[in-house]
């Protein structure tokens, strides 16, 4: 039973190298230890996040085969569930999650003419807040909380606020957060979402927007396929 143990986490093992090779683009008869350390260079997030227990399999299997007792017994038996954690993991580098997996939805969008009236129902209606803007075709910034209290704080201050003749034009030129935001593609890996939004918040950015497109530019509103915001974070991590 040990001894197919041993064999099965070899096997296994071998798989991973495979695996992991591949991803990174590497030759798969590099050294392990070699791959992982090409993996940092290449900023390969995927393979980074798992680089701790790709190391710890890593050393397991050179305890097994550098340190054999005799022919037929190894001075360690990997355990079945590290065998099924292997397998895990080497699913999890070959088939990362990505965007599309979990963030494709209809994005609802403005015109800079459009009342403002029209935003608080579709904040009414959907309960989000952040909302692409568009001149004719071309997008010009996204609305968000910040925007809409900006407006409502200066307008109360001034006594001029009047919702009815208000536009979404007016909402984006008080917010500060209107070109807090980048495109990304659908095929994205939720390890680069995340290396984004720890980028952004060790920069002290707070509110930023990730718009997922299925086009390299965004040519027209329909090219907008989904949201994700910081507050989809525990959603990402849930999924790694």
């Amino acid at each position: 039973m040990a001894e197919d143990n041993v064999r099965e986490f070899i096997h296994v093992f071998n798989e991973l190298q495979k695996v992991v090779a591949k991803k990174i683009g590497s030759d798969p008869d590099t050294n392990f230890g070699s791959l992982l350390y090409e993996a940092e260079g290449k900023q390969d997030k995927v393979v980074i996040n798992y680089k701790r227990k790709l190391d710890l399999y890593r050393e397991f299997r050179n305890l097994l085969v550098h340190s054999t007792i005799n022919e037929h017994e190894s001075i360690a038996n990997p355990s079945p569930s590290l065998i099924e954690e292997m397998r895990v993991v080497m699913k999890k580098i070959q088939y990362p999650k990505t965007v599309s997996d979990l963030f494709l939805e209809k994005v609802i969008t403005f015109k800079k003419e459009d009342p403002f009236s029209k935003v608080l129902k579709a904040i009414e209606e959907n309960q989000y807040s952040q909302f692409p803007v568009f001149q004719g075709e071309k997008m010009v910034g996204i609305i968000s909380e910040n925007g809409i209290t900006n407006f409502l704080a200066r307008s109360i201050q001034d006594d001029l606020i009047t919702i009815s003749q208000t536009t979404v034009a007016d909402i984006l030129e008080n917010d500060e957060e209107k070109h807090a935001y980048e495109i990304i593609p659908k095929d994205m890996s939720i390890f680069e979402i995340e290396s984004i939004y720890s980028k952004k918040i060790k920069e002290g950015i707070v509110a930023y927007f990730l718009l997922i497109t299925n086009q390299e530019q965004v040519k027209h509103p329909d090219d907008l396929i989904g949201i994700i915001t910081p507050w989809d974070m525990p959603e990402i991590i849930e999924n790694k």
